[in-house]
């Protein structure tokens, strides 16, 4: 689960120990140039991938943070806290892929070693606890209205709260146990006083609380909110236009959950089956060095992903990033204004729903109907 399942720090240097003397010099500054060409690639490409998770994270963290009302819904409360998740795990391991194309081993001061690692690791699993969070409370409102009640805002506050107190215990052994190593006069940040088998028993916990568990258990609440939503059972609405309203909103957020989650799992599974063979299976997986980053940067461009798919999925993320960008576009294309314009479509119908209780997501009868409150909930 954790970033160093393929180490970063200890990816192997490029040599050409391999080069006999009967190689030209030609060959061997075609060699080189083949790897200055890979490092400039994968610096292009993470370089990249940061700037578009950094800006879309902390879009969706303006977005919200901006509008109270959308910060009285819980489900908006957890997608903020993933959002900052996501934004710390690119932040802090960022450092570590500079130094890995630099390829000179860690060159920063040996004090971060420890505190850069525990932070990869704490956001990472803030992360995936995170959408375990949101998946188990969309389940809730979803599937058991009348048993379990929608997380009240004090209750998401203690949830998020063990969120990231668990993902801190979990990042605790990085911080204790991650140090400088030399070895031919290049430093490594790597583990340090703990043996082999306590670091191999920690790694098997990690691997299957943070990585098995949450795939399981995400699958199988999202399939049957899934059987819920597009099955034939329709909760007890008082008329039909609201019903396939209230349905088009319900689908869509679940949807847009469910690629993130999917997004998520798909760019950190090379990695874990990487570890398992090798753990489990007892097979080496000798890997090329190209092949090795681009498995990190697969894994790297799960934290700004997210982002992109609540600008694709919500109409609520689209039209403010549509209003964010348009005076940009209005100055490339300045005859072109009223293509850019954001459309509106039957807003009346979509405000009105958003501050009714359909959009809680829970299926209530027509009595509730009459008699419920307003609640505020994720506007699509």
């Amino acid at each position: 689960m954790s970033n160093d399942s393929l180490p970063t720090s200890a990816v192997p240097r490029v040599a050409f120990a391999f080069i006999t003397p009967t190689v030209t010099p030609a060959v061997i500054r075609c060699i080189a140039c083949s790897a200055v060409t890979l490092k400039l690639t994968f610096a292009l490409l993470f370089s990249f991938i940061v700037v578009i998770g950094v800006c879309g994270n902390a879009f969706v963290g303006f977005v919200i943070l901006s509008d109270r009302k959308l910060l009285q819904s819980s489900i908006n409360l957890f997608l903020l806290n993933l959002a900052l998740a996501d934004l710390g795990n690119l932040v802090f391991v960022t450092p570590d892929i500079a130094q890995v194309l630099l390829d000179e081993g860690w060159i920063l001061p040996a004090v971060l070693c420890p505190l850069i690692r525990f932070f990869q690791e704490y956001f990472l699993y803030a992360s995936v606890l995170m959408q375990m969070s949101i998946g188990i409370e969309r389940f809730m409102a979803i599937c058991n209205p009348l048993r379990m009640q929608r997380f009240s805002r004090r209750t998401s506050f203690y949830v998020l709260f063990f969120v990231w107190a668990i993902a801190c215990g979990f990042a605790l052994p990085y911080l204790l146990y991650q140090r400088i190593l030399r070895r031919d006069a290049i430093s490594f940040c790597f583990w340090e006083n703990i043996s082999g088998k306590t670091k191999m028993m920690f790694k098997y916990a990690e691997c299957c609380i943070l990585y098995f568990v949450p795939l399981l258990l995400l699958t199988v609440l999202y399939t049957i909110m899934g059987r819920v939503l597009w099955g034939t059972k329709r909760a007890n609405i008082a008329n039909e236009t609201q019903q396939v309203q209230i349905l088009k909103l319900r689908r869509s957020v679940v949807k847009m959950l469910i690629i993130s989650m999917l997004l998520y799992f798909i760019c950190y599974s090379p990695i874990q089956g990487i570890f398992v063979v090798e753990t489990i299976l007892h097979h080496r997986v000798h890997i090329s060095q190209g092949l090795r980053l681009t498995l990190n940067a697969l894994s790297f461009s799960s934290s700004a992903a997210n982002p992109i798919v609540y600008i694709c999925c919500c109409r609520h993320f689209r039209k403010r990033f549509i209003q964010l960008v348009r005076p940009l576009l209005v100055m490339i294309y300045p005859d072109e204004n009223s293509r850019y314009a954001v459309i509106n479509a039957d807003d009346n119908v979509t405000r009105a729903l958003s501050r009714s209780q359909f959009v809680s997501f829970r299926k209530i009868s027509s009595k509730d109907f009459s008699t419920q409150q307003p609640k505020l909930s994720f506007a699509k």
